[in-house]
């Protein structure tokens, strides 16, 4: 989805799953467009009723009830999960000044019925910045878990994937070298 505008009004039909817009004056959009901080004009409610069409047409929402006052929004099973993959798209994991010495280390065993679920998540952990130790072993050297939780469920393999901290590591100094650490914290 290239449309910034429907991105953002999906996102926020996202977390509040049901969703009336209503005004006074025909242009009822602009109190959301002005959350998106938009400027006040008739061409933007243009594009936010554009962006809502286009959502609607692609079967991201569904438009419920719309007369000239009121317009109320639903999100679908299909932006769900759009929204889910946008939000895997904009996550990034925090790197911290001091690392705390524990290596997040996750293994994982996918069956061959989900292997396009793990090459998307190995691309994935790939980009936030894990590193292949072995075939299905990756590390990262600061605190992931809770966005683990959140890739493992997105790809439907969270049965598969176990994430364990490890203190000591036989091949530390060069963990430490791929991550540019330069000596471990006092433990």
């Amino acid at each position: 989805m290239r449309n910034c505008l429907a991105r953002k009004i999906l996102r926020r039909v996202g977390i509040a799953g049901l969703v009336t817009l209503s005004a006074t004056s025909p242009y009822f959009g602009l109190s959301l467009i002005r959350s998106f901080n938009k400027e006040n004009k008739k061409k933007d409610w243009r594009r936010f009723y554009l962006s809502l069409s286009y959502l609607n047409r692609r079967g991201y929402v569904r438009i419920l009830e719309h007369n000239g006052q009121s317009i109320k929004v639903e999100i679908t099973r299909r932006g769900e999960k759009t929204v889910r993959g946008l939000d895997i798209d904009s996550l990034e994991f925090k790197k911290q000044e001091n690392w705390d010495g524990k290596w997040r280390v996750i293994v994982f065993d996918v069956p061959v019925n989900k292997n396009q679920n793990r090459r998307a998540f190995t691309e994935k952990i790939k980009e936030l910045g894990f590193v292949m130790v072995q075939k299905s072993v990756w590390t990262y050297p600061f605190e992931c878990y809770e966005e683990l939780v959140i890739l493992r469920k997105f790809y439907e393999i969270e049965k598969y994937v176990s994430y364990f901290e490890a203190i000591e590591v036989e091949d530390e100094t060069n963990w430490r070298g791929r991550f540019n650490l330069k000596s471990s914290a006092a433990i």
